[in-house]
């Protein structure tokens, strides 16, 4: 068996690289199989760094069939693409950990580049992209120390070279290339991105926005309407009792029905979205919106959503006008209207508000702005803290004794006072606001923007917003939660560590605009070019009418590539490499030279040594001592090692700087 060079450095970077892994897939896998995970990461290193014999096959084999069995029951059969990835470095793990021969360590380092690979499954953003490729040059170097005497330093800086060498063909194919749909294709992880659910149940929550992550980001053509920005995503037409829920009409029926509704509606501005991954088909528009991406459908409501359920980034265009003020058809109203009988309803005392509030009130109108007064002179207050609250009469507890909430419990409790009251209406969820990002001019909108609000139907009016949040705590309508001084300090106490919550500090939360803005144009120019984008770009090089250059050009420009390396790798290069010791004698020739001393051409080095060294008598000694070492290198073969390098090093430096002080 051939003993593998670098073997120690070879182990401590796979070690690095999976120790890396397990940091990302934290939050995507339980946390049991990581703790597994960071274990084997530690053995393996224990074992490189104490030169303790590696675990025998018996041993091994059985405990990965104990941690296959803890990772199958953690992770489950639900998610196959969080389960293959899971295998997959568990598998790699324990390969890492049995490993020999160098045949082992190639399986390991090809199994390391699909590993790095499922990262993007998961997040595809600017910095994930330089993490992942400085991590893809640690494992092309591990590969080239496997079949080479190079320290790691040398491996690394050849396999750097090679990928920029590559990235000018990745970037040209990336823009050429034809965007052709995939023969097959994964399914993509079920991603939680999304602080959205078909329920909505405010009452028993403890906390809210306690994430930071990004759910879209929106630009819009011209300028930006006025706050606030209403992005609806789901529409919530049934209450069970507790709970509002997306009723099966809707899911099914609220298809795109003839263009004429859409059309006839003045649009009022234009915008692009770029919408983070997530399994879930809804998107995120203003008011009634419409979109003509191929990707993209547009309901009977104004609600967007993909066509397709992949778990990747989405880009698309929207229109946006105002909600419809169409008569409802019967059954609409009285859908609508209806709420859940008697016997599984006990908001008797929300009930009666309604009934006392409707009493010599004369229009629709009239009851709304009847209700936003309540929530005005009852003094009902914000909270992202609140208390939770249990049974079949949680909007009573929460209008008559809790009086505080967050914009779940006002829209539940709204929406169910107008029901009792005989006007439609339904719950709505998405998200308020965002955070504008001057540099860009982008609005970043996070988990912790998700709101809810009432959409009521008032006669001559159509479909109205109703947000007692206006009313209750109206700084929150102006921008991004993360904006909010009067809830600043709930706000920042529920969120996870991260930079927005350290924003309070200028210089943090200016890095954190730049970076954004950063991953913003990744995520336009980069992972949003399409085959719509690519078509548009082509077309303002080549025109129109001469699109048939396109892949005259590509095969052109791929060939003299090819032929351009081929000549390169051919080329015949001077042989540079000096043989040891002769670099150091010219560096003190050349130092000789500077000092006037006479130089013969005659001599040989050691002759020449000698006679500088007359010349010289006050660094005689230096001279005398690299001569002998010069002897031993170049006459006696022995070998120019590390310590002989240093020593002749050394003698140089004493040799100048003493030149220096005697001057």
């Amino acid at each position: 068996m051939t003993a593998i060079k670098n073997i120690k450095v070879i182990n401590y970077s796979l070690c690095f690289i999976y120790s890396c892994l397990v940091v990302f897939f934290i939050a995507h896998l339980p946390i049991v199989f990581i703790s597994v995970l960071a274990l084997l990461c530690a053995w393996n290193f224990y074992v490189t760094i104490s030169n303790k014999t590696k675990p025998n096959a018996w041993l091994a084999n059985a405990l990965a069939a104990l941690a296959l069995g803890l990772m199958l029951f953690s992770v489950g059969f639900s998610d196959t693409v969080i389960l293959f990835v899971a295998m997959l470095l568990l598998s790699s793990l324990f390969k890492l950990l049995q490993a020999k021969t160098k045949k082992h360590y190639h399986v390991i380092t090809t199994l390391t580049f699909f590993s790095l690979s499922a990262v993007y499954l998961f997040n595809q953003s600017i910095l994930t992209t330089l993490v992942v490729s400085s991590l893809y040059i640690l494992n092309f170097a591990v590969l080239g120390l496997l079949e080479s005497k190079h320290n790691l330093k040398v491996a690394s800086k050849q396999s750097g070279k090679l990928l920029l060498l590559a990235l000018p063909l990745a970037v040209f194919l990336l823009i050429f290339l034809p965007k052709m749909p995939a023969f097959w294709q994964l399914p993509g992880p079920k991603l939680a991105k999304t602080g959205l659910s078909e329920q909505i149940d405010p009452f028993d929550i403890a906390k809210l926005s306690n994430s930071d992550e990004l759910v879209f980001r929106a630009k819009f053509n011209d300028l930006a309407p006025k706050a606030p920005l209403y992005w609806r995503a789901l529409v919530h037409d049934k209450f069970n009792g507790n709970a509002w829920l997306t009723s099966n009409l809707l899911k099914h029926n609220s298809v795109t029905q003839t263009k004429t509704q859409q059309v006839s509606s003045l649009t009022k501005y234009d915008y692009s979205i770029i919408a983070e991954p997530s399994s879930q088909k809804w998107l995120y528009g203003l008011n009634f919106a419409t979109s003509n991406n191929d990707n993209v459908e547009s309901d009977s409501l104004g609600l967007l959503r993909k066509k397709n359920y992949q778990a990747k980034s989405v880009q698309y265009t929207a229109s946006s006008s105002a909600l419809t003020n169409a008569p409802l058809l019967q059954w609409q109203t009285k859908h609508y209207k209806h709420l859940v009988n008697n016997d599984n309803n006990n908001n008797n005392k929300a009930s009666a508000l309604a009934y006392n509030l409707k009493q010599n009130l004369t229009s629709d109108r009239d009851f709304y702005n009847a209700l936003l007064q309540y929530f005005i002179d009852e003094k009902f207050s914000y909270t992202l803290n609140p208390t939770p609250m249990s049974g079949n009469n949680t909007i009573d507890q929460f209008m008559f004794e809790q009086q505080r909430g967050f914009c779940g419990h006002y829209a539940s409790a709204a929406a169910y006072i107008f029901r009792s009251a005989g006007i439609p209406a339904r719950v709505v969820s998405g998200y308020l606001g965002g955070e504008l990002n001057t540099d860009n001019n982008t609005l970043s909108v996070r988990q912790y923007d998700a709101h809810a609000w009432v959409e009521v139907y008032l006669d001559n009016e159509g479909w109205q917003i109703f947000d007692a949040t206006a009313v209750v705590a109206p700084d929150r309508l102006t921008g991004s939660l993360s904006q909010n001084n009067e809830l600043n300090n709930e706000f920042k106490s529920n969120l996870d560590f991260g930079l927005v919550s350290l924003s309070n500090f200028a210089a943090i939360n200016w890095l954190r605009l730049e970076l954004e803005n950063l991953d913003y144009k990744w995520s336009s120019w980069v992972l949003g070019f399409d085959d719509e984008k690519q078509n548009d770009f082509l077309k303002s090089i080549f025109g129109s009418k001469n699109i048939w250059l396109v892949p005259l050009a590509v095969i052109v420009i791929l060939g003299l590539t090819f032929v351009s390396y081929f000549v390169y790798l051919n080329w015949p290069k001077p042989a540079t490499k000096l043989a040891p010791m002769v670099k150091e004698f010219e560096q003190l020739i050349n130092w000789a030279k500077k000092r006037k001393l006479k130089i013969a051409d005659h001599l040989t080095p050691t002759q020449q040594l000698q006679h500088l060294a007359s010349q010289a008598p006050h660094v005689e000694q230096q001279l005398l001592e690299f001569s002998q070492l010069f002897n031993q290198v170049r006459y006696a073969k022995k070998p120019f090692n590390k310590e002989r390098k240093t020593q002749a090093k050394y003698l140089i430096k004493l040799i100048k700087s003493t030149k220096q002080r005697n001057l």
